[in-house]
């Protein structure tokens, strides 16, 4: 073969290589930041990233369906609407950390988890 191809030829190979890995390391960057969203979506200490990125499964922070019920029992059927309602309103803003209530019963909400709550008097009772 001519020496002259083959040095094009060589020089080819090389090039694409070069482009291969320029790609390939655009990527992994891509990757790690993307990773670090996720990493700082989870860090309490880091309030950088408040939304779920979309790399994070929404059954990571969404509420289940049993929680869904625990959170229901013992409302009335307005009550439990409204609950389900705010419950929804949160998820579909991708809220983390919220507050849903009805008149005498509070939750406080993290990552789909009940974190806390409680009970207090209707207005007009007793």
């Amino acid at each position: 073969m001519d020496p002259g191809i083959l040095q094009i030829v060589e020089l080819t190979a090389a090039a694409g290589a070069s482009l291969a890995a320029l790609w390939q390391h655009s990527g992994k960057k891509k990757a790690e930041e993307r990773a670090g969203d996720v990493i700082s979506f989870f860090d309490p200490g880091d309030e950088k990233i408040t939304s779920p990125p979309a790399a994070v499964p929404g059954r990571s922070w969404k509420m289940t369906d049993e929680t869904r019920r625990w959170v229901i029992c013992g409302h009335s059927q307005t009550d439990q609407a409204s609950l389900l309602q705010q419950i929804c309103n949160a998820e579909a803003e991708k809220k983390i950390n919220y507050v849903i209530s009805v008149p005498g019963a509070y939750y406080e909400i993290e990552y789909g988890l009940i974190k806390g709550g409680g009970m207090y008097a209707k207005k007009g009772a007793g």
